[in-house]
């Protein structure tokens, strides 16, 4: 590598010939370089590259491949991740990742620069914790590939104060599933039995269906249909008596899925959700989301009813201990509940303990 510094006019350069191109850089830190001693430091500075084996000379122009803007929107075209994961990926880059590091070369951001841009967004604690999380996760990967040396340590992440989970005891989903059309009610009735996502329900076709069990082993995402569940695993439920009834009743419409609408495509999630609305007004239900209504409740469901936190992680298929912990949260007004009706099945021992003491009297006389 031949290099040399020169002025030119009122500011000085670095000429660089590498790998048979000459390069000029301009500029440092992304600066203009006035200064002779600015000029000799970059040199040096791209010499140690070159000894490394990082040398990348199209990082100290603006439109460098490593700046953080373009590097983002190359990563987006290369990673492989389901289809909501893609989109809040893009969301995190283009709203808030994008705009606030522009094209700084990834390589300089350090542990400071992330602190910065984490009071930077103006999102709550559980939307900083995923644009955060996004970053990290891009720059995890710019590391395995050797883009960049390591990655910087990022500040504590926290999601914040959860909030507690909204969901119906078996008899509230009961008094909706009688509301909802009799069509439509098959999905809805397998989904709340197992604790499914709503993706998940949408995707059973026929072939995850045998005579002694279910199979979860795709899902939807958005309207596209994944050969795989959320976690990449596959479950598998005994059929429940109850489930046994359900699918003996179900007419058969479509060669591949088992619950389909009335054209035979399958449900999407606008459908599913437009049913249940309709079906919570009709029962004087209060309304909660579709997924806390399905899978979320059946986790509370089975924690109040003294099931193993590990039986209710393996049930629901988490990847993670912490988010069956979620369901464990109850509020004052709850638990105050759940005590109550404790204290309501146990014998009054004061009470007991006199009538006993009068019947000893009694018989001794």
């Amino acid at each position: 590598m031949k290099g040399s510094i020169h002025f030119n006019r009122d500011r000085w350069f670095v000429q660089v010939y590498w790998e048979r191109r000459r390069y000029q850089i301009y500029r440092y830190n992304d600066d203009p370089i006035w200064h002779e001693k600015t000029a000799k430091k970059l040199l040096s500075k791209i010499q140690a590259e070159i000894d490394e084996g990082i040398f990348e000379p199209r990082a100290y122009f603006p439109d460098s491949p490593l700046s953080v803007r373009e590097y983002s929107e190359k990563w987006l075209t290369l990673i492989d991740v389901k289809p909501n994961t893609l989109k809040d990926y893009r969301y995190s880059i283009r709203r808030f990742i994008a705009p606030f590091f522009e094209g700084k070369d990834l390589r300089k951001i350090r542990h400071m620069d992330l602190i910065e841009f984490y009071k930077s967004i103006n999102r709550c604690e559980k939307g900083k914790y995923n644009v955060m999380s996004c970053l990290r996760t891009m720059m995890r990967w710019a590391w395995r590939n050797e883009d960049i040396q390591k990655v910087p340590p990022f500040p504590a992440l926290s999601q914040g104060e959860l909030p507690e989970v909204e969901y119906l005891t078996l008899e509230q989903q009961g008094t909706v599933l009688e509301a909802i059309p009799e069509g439509h009610r098959p999905i809805f009735q397998i989904g709340m039995e197992y604790g499914l996502r709503i993706g998940e329900m949408r995707a059973i076709m026929w072939d995850c269906i045998t005579g002694e069990e279910i199979i979860i082993r795709r899902a939807f995402a958005e309207n596209a249909l994944m050969e795989s569940t959320k976690t990449g695993k596959e479950r598998r439920y005994g059929l429940t008596p109850y489930v046994r009834k359900v699918l003996a009743g179900q007419h058969v419409t479509s060669s591949s899925f088992v619950f389909v609408r009335d054209d035979g495509k399958p449900y999407t999630d606008k459908n599913l959700n437009f049913i249940w609305r309709d079906a919570c007004e009709a029962a004087n239900i209060k309304r909660i989301k579709l997924y806390n209504a399905v899978r979320h409740s059946l986790g509370c469901q089975l924690l109040d009813e003294g099931v193993e936190m590990d039986i209710v992680r393996q049930q629901l298929g988490h990847a993670r201990p912490e988010m069956t912990m979620r369901y464990a949260k109850r509020s004052q007004a709850k638990l105050t509940i759940l005590l109550e009706k404790r204290r309501a099945t146990v014998v009054d021992f004061a009470s007991h303990l006199q009538v006993v003491n009068v019947n000893a009297t009694n018989d001794n006389h």
